[in-house]
């Protein structure tokens, strides 16, 4: 038995049974015995089933918000923000089921093919291990698990063990809705059952949302079988603010793109790239903007930067802080020390481009790092310096600079004057580099969760049967 209570106090807001790792590879033999004939239930009815889910959730979300907001440290507004955006994701995850289609292939164009037909199909993969983070529990446990559903798959989830709760209503309104229990499994524990559920005999894929070093340890545990990896890990995001650019704008897109989630959000904006020319006035708005914000427990609506998920995350993100300042960085906002889970926001000026958080260590809470450089080439130098590649930004008058410096980032995705922090879910969200494999969003989950197979009818044509007239 494990109590989940807020990052901040004692409270107590729930208990979960442990899963041990006999428990974990039963719940995907369960799932691997069930998934055959859960592949042949027609489309229609599993994208009802996740209608039925989206339905019944729909009067349960402010208390399902207020839970977020209690066990992972959300404040209040983002995390009713991340519920409705969960209720859209089942709903649309049943829309793109319905127009899941396959190719017909060109046969009629290669030499010997002519008369036959090729058509192509997608297909579940089997049984997926899933494995969420606790910075956006709910919204990624739709997002992975609503696809492969629908897909036909069956899943084995485990949630993260700081901020399960949430994830555990919206499996039992799947449920309720028509999913069988042993289709959608959840396993509880730490970083002992996600590796076993990652190794597990049976699993034909794994979804992780996490940090890279979790990435790397489920990519060696794939290796012996190959199974799909579908990683989105970690990112030390690169926002460039040219000489150019709307300060006004940038500044409003800067915060809001960094202080999400308490700063704890993988492609939060984690590296301020900004022309000398305009660095010390940046400096200073963002310090204000620091400054400004409310810090204090979640679900007071007045938050806008709540704890961290526990002490000891604030603890990393103080040490950090701290070795910055040690290579040269000057710290003009917040503090070094946390308070319990709590850290301040805080920013650093006259970051070098030499020091850890500028090029691969991503600091995960709410700082802002400002790295002044001489010119565009300069910029974008600094930028792919990292081996993370998740999102980046660039904010600019000069549309046509800004867009040439886009192609040129090496990241998933790049935001001309807007945020990095970026995921409306019609995009294909994901990294290269050491930030993962694969994308995220409405369709293309669902396809990075099945497979395509091709069926070829040979001879289909007859070529000797008279022409129709026109």
């Amino acid at each position: 038995m494990h109590t989940i209570t807020p990052p901040d106090s004692s409270e107590e807001l729930g208990t979960i049974d442990l899963t041990d790792v006999a428990g974990v590879a039963g719940a995907i033999a369960a799932a691997r015995d069930a998934q055959r004939a859960w592949a042949r239930v027609p489309i229609r009815e599993r994208a009802a089933a996740l209608d039925a889910a989206a339905a019944a959730l729909e009067p349960e979300a402010e208390a399902m918000a207020d839970l977020l907001s209690a066990e992972s440290g959300k404040p209040i507004a983002q995390a009713r923000f991340e519920i409705g955006g969960t209720i859209g994701l089942l709903r649309g995850n049943a829309e793109e089921a319905r127009r899941l289609v396959g190719r017909v292939l060109p046969t009629e164009g290669n030499a010997g093919t002519e008369d036959d037909l090729a058509v192509t199909r997608r297909e579940p993969l089997g049984v997926v291990g899933v494995i969420l983070p606790f910075n956006f529990p709910a919204e990624l446990f739709v997002e992975k698990c609503a696809a492969a559903l629908v897909a036909g798959n069956a899943v084995v989830a485990k949630p993260p063990l700081d901020a399960p709760l949430t994830i555990g209503r919206i499996q039992a309104a799947l449920v309720r809705g028509g999913v069988p229990a042993e289709i959608l499994a959840l396993v509880q524990g730490g970083a002992d059952v996600g590796a076993a559920l990652a190794s597990g005999d049976g699993i034909a894929a794994v979804s992780l949302t996490g940090s890279t070093a979790a990435g790397v340890a489920v990519a060696e545990a794939a290796a012996p079988t190959l199974r799909k990896l579908h990683l989105e890990l970690g990112g030390n995001n690169a926002c460039i603010v040219l000489a150019d650019a709307d300060l006004d704008l940038a500044v409003a897109e800067i915060v809001s793109g960094r202080l999400m989630m308490n700063g704890q959000a993988c492609s939060a904006t984690k590296r301020v790239i900004v022309a000398e020319s305009l660095h010390d006035e940046l400096a200073e708005r963002l310090a204000a903007a620091a400054a400004g914000q409310r810090v204090g427990p979640s679900r007071e609506e007045e938050t806008t930067v709540g704890p961290l998920i526990n002490p000891d995350a604030a603890e990393r993100v103080a040490a950090q802080v701290g070795g910055a300042i040690a290579d040269g960085a000057e710290l003009i906002a917040g503090s070094e020390r946390p308070d319990g889970a709590y850290f301040p926001p805080a920013v650093l000026r006259s970051v070098p481009a030499t020091t850890a958080i500028a090029r691969s260590e991503e600091i995960f809470g709410p700082v802002f790092n400002l790295i002044p450089v001489a010119d565009a080439d300069a910029a974008i130098a600094v930028a792919n310096a990292s081996e993370y590649g998740l999102m980046g930004s660039v904010f600019s008058g000069d549309l046509p600079l800004a867009w040439a410096i886009a192609e040129r980032l090496e990241c998933g995705g790049v935001v001309i004057n807007g945020s990095d922090n970026y995921r409306p879910p019609v995009i294909p969200f994901g990294g290269v580099k050491m930030s993962g494999t694969g994308r995220e969003g409405l369709g293309y989950t669902i396809e990075e969760l099945s497979r395509e197979k091709t069926i070829v009818l040979r001879r289909f044509r007859d070529s000797t049967a008279p022409r129709l007239a026109p």
